[in-house]
């Protein structure tokens, strides 16, 4: 497989180098949140900030995840994937070099969401290269098995964050992940191909890119699975914010074991990647995200009931809340799928833009629900986890119902 060649498309058998090189690659958005997030407060000393003006550098990270594939998804419909993926990168590594020698937050907030722009054109560009070569099942299996490799991040970074603040600064951090981003840019050049022959793209205007996201969002099918996945992100979203303060100050538990609480919840996601990959080619992508959704609508209710009552404490908090997750994690591949399968390649950066900005949208608002409405308990977790979960079961019976994919 050559740098500038084409993978043959359509193809299920896709080279597991493939899959490994766009899953690192699409990993690097997770790793700069997670690998930073326990040098947060020596941030804050470092460089004399509060704690809450710190904490705006990973909004502004959340907000250029979504800015980025914005702009250059349609872009890449119109140039080509390699191209923008591997310059996406080289301006990554330079950001995250300037934010190892910022001396003030404004300039950290400023940097992160650049740096974001570039790790979420990234994401972004992966699933629609996914999509140039793939379409139905195919897609949604493709999507599974990159999520797998995605989910290796939540894992290790935090420990790894942990590791150069014991031995070096927060600064070393991003120098790290500098070098993280210099390795997958040499292979990429190396060994990724592009996937969108010129024959196929299109013009790259105003009026194009805006009529391409008319059409995006004319489509009730892809609208529906996009508010489905933003739905199920907004589950995550709330899990992410609400379970360090209810594990640790609710529930008293020690900080130490947080982390392999959190690893547990991968592991769940982790084996519904496996349901995915078995199952996908057997029933089609469609019944799985519905029978996932409904799974989840129930698992949530649990959740909002040991939530309210407190029944089994905190190990039914965790247990509940583990195989919510699962549940998340089993419908997102067939919503990514779903959106991107309902047009044809040269819409695939556009169509991918479109399912990560809602994506994000509404996972940060389920983040943002836990606080607003946070009483102190865990209530408030197992409302909002809730009305995600019930969103996801009425966008994902309305996608399901819906017209046919576009033809491969």
């Amino acid at each position: 497989m050559s740098s500038g060649g084409r993978v043959r498309p359509r193809s299920s058998d896709l080279r597991l180098s493939l899959y490994l090189l766009l899953g690192f690659i699409a990993s690097l958005g997770p790793l700069s949140v997670d690998m930073y997030l326990p040098a947060l407060p020596s941030m804050a000393s470092s460089l004399g900030a509060s704690a809450g003006m710190t904490q705006l550098s990973v909004t502004a990270f959340l907000f250029g995840m979504v800015l980025g594939p914005v702009v250059f998804g349609p872009i890449s419909d119109a140039m080509g994937r390699r191209r923008l993926i591997l310059a996406s990168l080289v301006v990554y590594a330079l950001m995250s070099l300037l934010i190892a020698t910022v001396d003030s937050i404004e300039a950290l907030i400023g940097l992160r969401l650049a740096q974001a722009a570039c790790g979420g054109t990234s994401i972004a560009l992966t699933r629609s290269m996914f999509r140039d070569l793939l379409s139905g099942d195919s897609l949604a299996r493709a999507m599974s098995v990159l999520t797998v490799v995605i989910l290796g991040a939540p894992i290790v970074a935090p420990f790894i964050g942990g590791l150069m603040l014991l031995a070096w600064s927060w600064r070393a951090i991003f120098v790290l992940l500098a070098g993280i981003s210099g390795l997958m840019f040499l292979a990429g050049f190396v060994w990724l191909p592009e996937t969108l022959p010129p024959e196929l793209r299109r013009s790259m205007d105003i009026g194009t890119v805006a009529r391409g996201y008319v059409s995006i969002a004319r489509s009730r099918t892809a609208v529906a699975y996009a508010f489905a996945g933003g739905a199920s992100a907004g589950v995550l979203f709330a899990y992410l914010a609400a379970t360090p303060f209810i594990y640790i100050d609710y529930y008293g538990l020690e900080e130490q074991w947080f982390g392999a609480l959190f690893g547990v919840a991968v592991i769940g996601a982790w084996l519904a990647q496996g349901v995915n990959i078995r199952y996908i080619p057997i029933v089609g992508y469609p019944r799985v995200v519905l029978a996932g959704s409904i799974c989840l609508t129930g698992l949530a209710a649990v959740l909002w009931l040991l939530t309210r009552t407190d029944l089994w404490g905190l190990a039914g908090v965790v247990t509940a809340s583990t195989a919510v997750l699962a549940m998340v994690h089993l419908v997102t591949p067939g919503t990514q799928a779903g959106v991107l399968d309902e047009f044809p390649p040269d819409l695939a950066g556009s169509a991918s833009a479109f399912s990560t900005f809602v994506r994000f949208t509404i996972g940060a608002a389920g983040s943002a629900a836990v606080g607003v409405f946070n009483d102190g308990t865990p209530r408030a977790y197992g409302i909002v986890v809730m009305a995600c979960a019930a969103i996801t079961l009425a966008a994902s019976a309305v996608a399901t119902r819906r017209g046919q994919a576009f033809p491969a």
